[in-house]
């Protein structure tokens, strides 16, 4: 059991153990705004970030017009009309030449202030922020909150700050919420932060931003925004976190069988053969032959031990290639051991 688990590092040229290999492409939607420019918006800054890129934008476009409309009317009206016709002895205009230096510098100061003062204040999050810690990987994304709940899809509290942690596991990600108008790099050996405050409920996508494989353009994962309330009340974020990531409570087989679905598939199989993992199949109640020639039997103590330090003993035949989950709950823990058990 516990020399089973996910996966060695990847790379972007080799093939992907099954825990690692891309998904199927996912149908997430991501809701255009009333324009035709950006997606939706959705954020405290969401309309700042909007109204700045207009800005600039227009800024361009006039500034094109004026630039190149003059100069291609006068490069046609001074064109040299013959050989012998002399160039204008009227070399530099002073006046102009200070007006058209003045205003581009006064308008390129008021367009990096504003540019700043938003990056600013998109760094720095509220001392009241949820904090959620993401971890990215080929090619899907990780999401653990402050109860210890992890999930491969974001859930976020609507009219709450929230402040995301971001690392990788393997290579970098970036993490792109076009509603909310942020994105942050996602690099190994290192942790990055965004935060964000969802003003409206929604249902929309992250992705991937930066190009980390094969399965780079199926790197999303939902993102959904419920509203805030009471912890026992069905349809709330506080609910949904109580409920260990669901909409309502699951029994322990259930749940079992959600976790194996999101963390133990890819590497113990349920037919008896072989994989990364011994099979979960028959593996309750059963003695097994360790590394270092000892034996065990197979019980609820030696499963949560393998979970949460799987390491300690190795089944003879397997190598110690299995990360501790010991950021699980104990009732999904324990949900886990219901399902061994049901695999007879």
């Amino acid at each position: 059991m516990s020399q089973g688990a996910t996966t060695k590092t990847p790379t972007a040229t080799t093939a992907q153990p099954a825990g690692t290999a891309a998904p199927q492409e996912a149908q997430y939607t991501i809701q255009p705004d009333e324009g035709y420019w950006l997606p939706r918006q959705n954020g405290a800054y969401s309309e700042q970030f909007d109204w700045a890129w207009s800005f600039y934008i227009w800024v361009c476009v006039i500034f094109f017009v004026i630039v190149i409309g003059p100069m291609t009317y006068f490069a046609f009206k001074y064109k040299r009309k013959s050989e012998t016709e002399k160039t204008s002895p009227i070399d530099h205009h002073l006046q102009l030449e200070i007006v058209w230096t003045a205003i581009p510098t006064a308008l390129l100061m008021y367009m990096f202030w504003v540019g700043f003062k938003l990056y600013a204040d998109t760094q720095i999050a509220p001392n009241d922020a949820m904090t959620v810690q993401v971890t990215g990987a080929m090619y899907n994304w990780k999401f653990q909150y402050p109860d210890g709940t992890v999930t491969q899809e974001l859930e976020l509290p609507k009219d709450r700050p929230v402040k995301l942690v971001l690392s990788s596991v393997d290579t970098i990600h970036s993490f792109f919420v076009p509603e909310f108008r942020l994105k942050a790099d996602v690099v190994p050996n290192l942790y990055t932060t965004m935060w964000f405050h969802p003003t409206k409920e929604t249902d929309t996508a992250v992705q991937c931003a930066e190009y980390c494989g094969n399965g780079h353009s199926t790197m999303y994962s939902r993102v959904l925004v419920m509203p805030s309330g009471d912890a026992g009340a069905e349809g709330t974020f506080e609910n949904w976190l109580a409920n260990g990531g669901e909409k309502s409570s699951l029994s322990p087989l259930a749940l079992g069988t959600k976790k194996y679905g999101q963390l133990c598939k890819s590497c113990h199989t349920l037919d008896g053969s072989k994989s990364v993992g011994p099979s979960f199949k028959g593996l309750f109640g059963k003695t097994e032959s360790l590394a270092d020639g000892s034996t065990v039997t197979v019980d609820e103590n030696y499963i949560k031990e393998s979970i949460v330090n799987p390491g300690a003993k190795i089944v003879q035949g397997y190598q110690n290639q299995m990360p501790s989950m010991a950021y699980l709950k104990d009732k999904d823990i324990e949900g886990i051991i219901t399902f061994i058990k049901e695999q007879k």
